[in-house]
């Protein structure tokens, strides 16, 4: 017996409908995954450097943020006694160029192994602090600073007295090499240090002295690393036009008081200018007659 076409369509999709019933619902989910995997693009992600990064959160954790806001707080003499602190300046691709990676590697590496120095009894506490010139690019303009460098700065106590003037404040500024600075490098510059070498750096005592420099005694460091900066920021063509403009000015104003006297003669300043000649008075009845008739005695003809 011959089945109908249309009966024998129906069995094979109820069949079929019944066979995908039969697959569990996690074979399923299983094969929608590896389906919307195959899309993605393959490749082997990148895992950070454990010693890396171990280093870069001890540095957050001992490492204070030093910034346009807190400068003048923190970096300044203090009752409670003498303080050392070591500085570091990095930046970003405008102020380091792209080229501080491995001093900031040097850096995280070089922060346990500065706080687990001995401190001996008397001996200034050690402070590490870190100044990004990328985020802070006028603090790091009114110190006249490149990055990436350390500023190493040893304050002394602070007088009780408020009028006793507090002691001069030593500064050694030390450029770090981009490409062979060491972890080592950096702790042999704290004064702990069993091989120091921090008092082989010679002293900044100048005008741009965070602490001490006359500009920052008379509160004028930021204005000045402002003007610098705003200067270093702005397009060559626009300065031009400044200068331009101005030269324009003032040379305006200087030619406005030395006038030359105009056509009426008067002079700048309101004074009487150079006499305009008169015309010649004309004598009565010369007007008459012919211009030959003067020497006949100014008969007509008939």
């Amino acid at each position: 017996m011959r089945l109908p076409s249309n009966l024998l369509l129906s069995s094979l999709l109820l069949s079929t409908t019944l066979a995908a019933d039969q697959i569990p619902l996690k074979e399923k989910a299983q094969g929608w995954f590896d389906k919307a995997k195959s899309y993605i693009p393959s490749g082997t992600p990148s895992i950070p450097d454990p010693i890396d990064a171990g280093a870069s959160a001890i540095a957050e954790k001992k490492v204070e943020k030093i910034n346009i806001r807190n400068h003048e707080r923190k970096l300044k003499p203090k009752l409670e006694g003498e303080e050392e602190w070591i500085v570091y300046l990095t930046g970003g691709n405008k102020t380091c160029f792209g080229r501080c990676g491995r001093a900031d590697a040097a850096w995280n590496e070089a922060i346990p192994l500065l706080s687990a120095l001995p401190q001996p009894a008397g001996s200034p506490s050690l402070h590490l602090a870190r100044l990004d010139c990328e985020k802070d690019a006028v603090l790091c303009t009114g110190w006249a600073a490149s990055s990436p460098s350390i500023y190493h700065f040893t304050f002394p106590q602070r007088p009780s007295t408020p009028d006793t003037p507090a002691p001069a404040t030593p500064l050694r500024v030390i450029e770090l090499n981009t490409t062979t600075v060491t972890a080592s490098d950096i702790v042999t510059l704290a004064r702990s240090a069993p091989n120091s070498r921090i008092q082989e750096i010679p002293t900044y005592d100048g005008a741009l002295h965070p602490v001490d420099g006359w500009l920052a005694k008379l509160g004028l460091q930021y204005y000045f690393g402002y003007a610098i900066w705003l200067m270093g920021s702005t397009p060559s063509w626009a300065i031009m036009i400044f200068i331009s403009f101005m030269s324009r000015q003032f040379m305006g104003r200087r030619a406005g008081g030395q006038r030359r006297p105009d056509i009426y003669g008067a002079g700048a300043a309101g004074g009487a200018g150079p006499a305009i000649p008169q015309p010649a008075a004309v004598p009565a009845g010369a007007g008459r007659g012919t211009p030959g008739s003067a020497g006949k005695g100014g008969k007509k003809k008939r």
